[in-house]
């Protein structure tokens, strides 16, 4: 039989398997002597070679019916091939893939066989459109926007912990931690900052000989290798000691790589100051500018052409509590704020505030199952944050969240640790991104002083006994942590899954592009362009945990699309999250597991459809 012929039966053998379904699994039915001619081959009987065994032994849909916004695995099981490719995919993962079609689907999964023939089957996937669409967005690509400022993403330590998970050389650096970092690098394609400080800040004492060296020795790894990294590093001012703060910087800016460091945080949280036990009841805002000038004078002195201070750094917002357990106040208000930077126009490069969401409940919140997942988890802070970024528009100064994350004290478990907040860390970003901020650094750990494990930090490791002895961390080892003779992987977090996702969209400075967005669920989107290709990325992320459907995407000038899926089993999932196909569950080096993969789409009279599910995020990338 010549080549043609093979390829009608074959389709003919799919078309009949194609009638057999075995609970909502199709069953692609083969019978022997079909399965040799599937391998190119006419041998038969016991003697038969082995790599006469079928090229593609079956290929599966489960469910073959859904509803659009609904999921289905594509399956497969291979004998001997050379190559196979699921036609509506960007790559082939090795044995199944997850999609969600739009509309009914036909998906084509072909392989060349031992023989060096080609051999088909088709799959098709039945859509219910449902009565009404879940979003429409329309683009204009020609409109223009603010573009996302280089390094606006980066990552917040506190002293000790930062110590901890990168390494000290002496001992052995950590490049599990680098190759994470990396990932953000790359996919940004952005340098990362890194702020070393925290409440941590204000208890540090003189430094040690191994204080700054692992911070030295990654910047140099890293900026080796072609991937710029800065950082913030924490004076402190809470011990009211000027002179201590001067040493600080001087041994910083002495041992770290010449403009390594972007600004010196002088003290954190000068808000909570009281409630800290660092100043006396009736500390308020003209107390702590005298005092700023006071410390800013001795640091300067001590680091001529050094790099500039940031501040002020504070916990909350003027007029609101940082916490519950906390009231609110009018310390540094804008006005407040506006006087500072005249007073300190010199010295003060970069306008640092940090921004939570309520308190867990160490600190007197009671955060539920889907907290981040209402609207306000996002808007209240950027609204908050409006009148200060225009003070320091104003006064030509960056303004930038140093320390964010999802809920005061330390997080809230079964909330920060699950997909929610996945959810939840992307859109923030973007938010503050279109908002003018300058930067985010989101606050990371392994251990913290309240949960033990840092819940609600983007990675967490196992690390050297030697490496905790040597980084003088104030947190203790939880009960189940172990210390292995070399780094280990013990978890990526969700948020780490948000600020990949972010990433993507963000990529080289992107342009942030006004749409127009008509839903009636809690869905957002955000859409870029890329000043180099004019690549569109748009994200939706739907945050409503029950609601699901198409969205119609109208954007003129662009016919070819593809779709990639940021995913878990539920809003409350702590594992199981994916992005493009891709996960870090199991992970031992950093580097995420599996085959990355995109579905292709094409417009439709000029309209992109795509399937949203509840409590997820579709990433559309168009190219002319």
């Amino acid at each position: 039989m010549d080549e043609t012929g093979t390829r009608d039966l074959l389709r003919g053998q799919a078309t009949v398997g194609a009638s057999r379904q075995t609970g909502s699994t199709l069953q692609i039915a083969m019978s022997a002597c079909c399965a040799m001619l599937l391998a190119g081959c006419a041998a038969s009987g016991p003697d038969a070679p082995a790599e006469t065994v079928g090229a593609i032994q079956q290929f599966t849909a489960s469910p073959t019916s859904i509803t659009a916004g609904q999921t289905t695995e594509l399956a497969w099981e291979l004998g001997n091939v050379q190559s196979v490719k699921l036609g509506e995919l960007t790559a082939t993962p090795e044995s199944s893939a997850i999609v969600a079609p739009a509309q009914t689907t036909t998906y084509t999964l072909s392989a060349i066989n031992a023989q060096g023939e080609p051999v088909e089957y088709e799959v098709t996937v039945n859509v219910d459109e449902g009565p009404s669409v879940l979003a429409n967005v329309s683009i204009d690509p020609e409109q223009t926007g603010p573009r996302i400022p280089e390094g606006f993403l980066g990552l917040s330590h506190e002293w000790g912990q930062a110590q901890m998970m990168m390494g000290d050389p002496a001992i052995g650096t950590n490049p599990i931690y680098r190759q994470l970092l990396t990932n953000l690098i790359e996919r940004s394609g952005s340098p990362l900052s890194l702020r070393i400080g925290g409440s941590s800040t204000d208890r540090t004492g003189e430094p040690a000989p191994n204080t700054v060296t692992p911070m030295a020795q990654l910047a140099r790894d890293l900026n080796a290798a072609g991937e710029d990294v800065s950082f913030f590093m924490g004076l402190n001012m809470g011990a009211g000691v000027p002179g201590l703060a001067a040493l600080q910087a001087r041994t910083y800016v002495q041992e770290m790589p010449v403009g390594s460091i972007e600004a010196l945080e002088l003290g954190n949280q000068p808000d909570l100051f009281v409630h800290n036990d660092h100043r006396d009841s009736g500390y308020d805002f003209e107390d702590y500018m005298g005092e700023f000038r006071f410390f800013a004078r001795q640091i300067m002195s001590n680091i001529p052409g050094g790099p500039p201070l940031m501040g002020p750094s504070m916990a909350g917002f003027a007029g609101s509590a940082p916490f519950p357990l906390v009231e609110a106040s009018d310390f540094g208000t804008p006005l407040e704020l506006e006087r500072l930077l005249t007073q300190e126009h010199q010295t003060i490069g970069i306008v640092s505030q940090h921004a939570y969401n309520g308190g867990s409940s160490a600190c007197g919140g009671d955060p539920q199952p889907g907290f981040l997942l209402q609207p306000d988890a996002v808007t209240d802070n950027r609204e908050a944050a409006e009148p200060f970024i225009k003070v320091a528009t104003k006064m030509a100064k960056p303004y930038r969240l140093t320390e964010m994350n999802s809920i005061t004290c330390a997080g809230e478990p079964g909330v920060s640790d699950a997909f929610e907040a996945t959810l939840w860390a992307a859109d923030a970003l973007f938010e503050y991104a279109y908002a003018g901020i300058n930067g985010v650094n989101v606050h990371s750990n392994t251990w913290n002083t309240t949960h033990s494990w840092d819940l609600y930090g983007a990675f967490l490791f196992d690390v050297p006994e030697a490496q905790y002895q040597a980084s003088d961390t104030e947190a203790q080892p939880p009960a189940d942590a172990r210390f292995p003779t070399g780094y280990a992987l013990r978890k990526v977090l969700p948020v780490y899954y948000g600020m990949l996702f972010f990433a993507e969209v963000a990529s080289n400075q992107a342009e942030m592009l006004p749409i127009s967005l008509a839903s009636d669920v809690n869905v957002k989107a955000w859409a870029t362009r890329d000043p180099d290709t004019n690549r569109i990325s748009l994200a939706l992320i739907n945050k409503d945990p029950a609601a699901s459907g198409p969205v119609r995407v109208t954007i003129p000038g662009y016919a070819i699309g593809e779709v990639k899926r940021l995913l878990a089993p539920s809003f409350e999932a702590q594992q199981g999250i994916t992005l493009g196909g891709q996960t870090f569950d199991g992970s031992p080096d950093g580097h995420p597991v599996g085959t990355e993969y995109r579905e292709l789409i094409e417009a439709q009279d000029g309209t992109f459809t795509v399937a949203v599910g509840p409590a997820s995020a579709v990433l559309l990338t168009l190219n002319r």
